[in-house]
């Protein structure tokens, strides 16, 4: 009777290393196929930098999924982004404070009214381009760093105002990999919040927390970026012969 008790106890253990066995080598064995099936990137890889160089500040969350961004979004994404050849510009002469440019259109001012003008379909090209979005966008009316923005139902019409921006940001790229039809970008990204004296103060002197210039690009270490930033992962998807945006998120690994 023993001796039965001890054959089944000893299947039993030898049947639970062997399940253990196929799962751990399963795992192991997916995650090699997955490194084998890649291909490192070196960080100064031309395709590498423009793609990092596509994410815009206000898209760092948490996660990042293209299709669920909001209007003003990627509207907003846009404006960070554009290409002088994008816009047109125009300056209208204000009346009674007013700068009407067209039966649509107008700003209050007392002085010249700067303004640039976009064409609809250039945000649906960023759309499509950055993220592989299609869908028509409605959103009359919209304020960002420095743009008052009002679309007459074909085109945007920008104020453009003096802005001090509130924050600086910086990122170091950690690695990057390309599979068969997708690039994977690892990068640490710190933001420091300008009008906020003491984090400022952490990393600039007083006279470049106190300054209104805040456009000047002050140099902070790597190693401070990568000590203090947080690491996210940021995965493009071959279209064609261009990448978009699938999703960004911060990386559990630091």
């Amino acid at each position: 009777m023993k001796d039965v008790l001890k054959t089944i106890t000893l299947t039993g253990i030898l049947i639970i290393i062997f399940l253990l066995v196929i799962i751990i080598f399963g795992k192991v064995r997916y995650s090699l196929e997955q490194i084998l099936s890649r291909t490192e990137l070196e960080l100064n890889d031309p395709t590498v930098i423009i793609l990092n160089d596509r994410l815009d500040n206000d898209l760092r969350k948490a996660k990042v999924i293209p299709n669920e961004l909001s209007d003003e979004e990627l509207i907003t994404f846009t404006l960070s982004v554009l290409n002088d050849e994008d816009y047109n510009k125009i300056q209208v002469k204000p009346k009674k404070i007013t700068c009407e440019v067209n039966k649509k259109i107008f700003f209050t001012s007392n002085s010249l009214c700067n303004i640039i003008v976009i064409d609809n379909k250039v945000f649906n090209e960023y759309n499509k381009k950055y993220f592989n979005i299609e869908r028509e966008m409605t959103y009359p009316k919209i304020e960002y760093e420095g743009y008052t923005c009002k679309n007459d139902g074909t085109k945007y019409y920008c104020l453009v105002n003096d802005y001090k921006k509130e924050f600086i940001s910086y990122r170091t790229i950690k690695d990057a990999y390309e599979t068969k039809d997708k690039i994977v970008i690892r990068e640490y990204y710190l933001k420091i919040e300008l009008t906020n004296n003491q984090r400022c103060l952490s990393y600039f002197s007083p006279n470049i927390c106190n300054t209104e210039e805040s456009t000047i690009p002050y140099y902070i270490e790597d190693d401070i970026i990568k000590r203090d930033g947080v690491l996210y992962e940021h995965t493009f998807k071959r279209s064609d012969n261009s990448f978009y945006l699938v999703e960004s998120v911060i990386s559990s690994e630091r």
